[in-house]
């Protein structure tokens, strides 16, 4: 499952590339971070706890950066295990680009999930991963740059249809969630 979206950020592409790398940034901006450690300059151990459908825990997540060109990208792999709930793994490729207006931020991301997270269904976890992505970066750049914004935006569904389905889909979710674990 891939994930991408590109930000304008208002401020110098080294300014930017320094707040990628803060453990203190990151830790603010990544949804349910209850800590984030740098063991090396390339390296990151961070304690999420996250809710995906209906299943919620805390992941043990190791989080390495590859490929590293300071200060136009890199690509950040990560691992995480959330016990008896299952694991997930994926990557993200980090660009930025000098623009007239600062720098934009682009990037591409793709993931997999495994163990009784895979049971909650693809459509939801993409949509929870969707969402956990787009919450971070459109976190980070805000920290960076409270002026900053997204560049990709696409319209949005009829909201009475959204919540109708995903109504639908979080009932047939919990009922098959009820059934599977009694």
């Amino acid at each position: 499952m891939e994930i991408s979206g590109e930000y304008l950020i208002k401020i110098p592409r080294q300014q930017v590339w320094e707040c990628l790398l803060d453990p203190n940034t990151l830790k603010a901006c990544i949804p349910g971070c209850e800590s984030l450690e740098k063991l090396a300059d390339d390296n990151y151990q961070a304690q999420v706890k996250l809710t995906i459908g209906p299943v919620r825990a805390t992941f043990q997540t190791q989080l390495s950066i590859k490929n590293a060109q300071p200060p136009k990208s890199y690509r950040l792999e990560g691992v995480g295990k959330g016990g008896a709930v299952g694991f997930g793994q994926g990557y993200a490729e980090v660009s930025l680009d000098e623009d007239e207006n600062g720098t934009v931020l682009r990037y591409k991301s793709a993931f997999q999930v495994g163990g009784r997270l895979a049971q909650v269904g693809s459509r939801l976890v993409l949509g929870a991963t969707r969402k956990i992505a787009d919450d971070f970066f459109e976190k980070l750049t805000q920290h960076i740059d409270s002026s900053s914004h997204k560049l990709d935006e696409t319209p949005k569904a009829n909201n009475k249809t959204s919540s109708f389905i995903g109504i639908i889909v979080l009932i047939i979710l919990a009922i098959t969630w009820w059934l599977l674990s009694g």
